[in-house]
């Protein structure tokens, strides 16, 4: 609900800006091509680098992924924890760059959404 309302948000300060139409029609519909790949990737799980399953163990983090073999990697620094969302920063082994994923508390049940946010807190 919050991914659809966010890119809502956002097509509709494009459309009330002062541009060209053509500019913002163009910006309108890449938000939209934004909102499918979102949708597709991490509410349906459709798309191959989805996220199907986290584990945490200390600062070690386990995923997997919607086709089966997944990654290992560390916490990394700017994980973001709140009330209303997560942002999981992590490391994967032998990679420099981390890859990143908000989970927003609709994603996950009442209670393994808390438990994510302990386990991150005190990680």
């Amino acid at each position: 609900m919050l991914l659809v309302l966010f890119h809502t948000i956002t097509a509709i300060a494009v459309y009330v800006a002062a541009m060209p139409l053509p500019a913002r029609l163009a910006i309108i519909l890449l938000i939209c091509l934004s909102l499918l790949y979102y949708l597709a990737r991490d509410v349906l799980l459709l798309l191959h680098d989805s996220w199907c399953d986290i584990a945490l163990d200390q600062n070690v983090v386990s995923v997997v992924l919607r086709d089966g073999p997944g990654f290992t990697g560390q916490l990394a620094n700017k994980t973001v924890v709140s009330q209303y969302f997560v942002i999981l920063r992590i490391r994967p082994d032998h990679h420099r760059l981390p890859v990143s994923r908000v989970i927003f508390p609709d994603a996950l049940g009442a209670g393994e959404f808390r438990e994510l946010r302990v386990c991150l807190k005190f990680a």
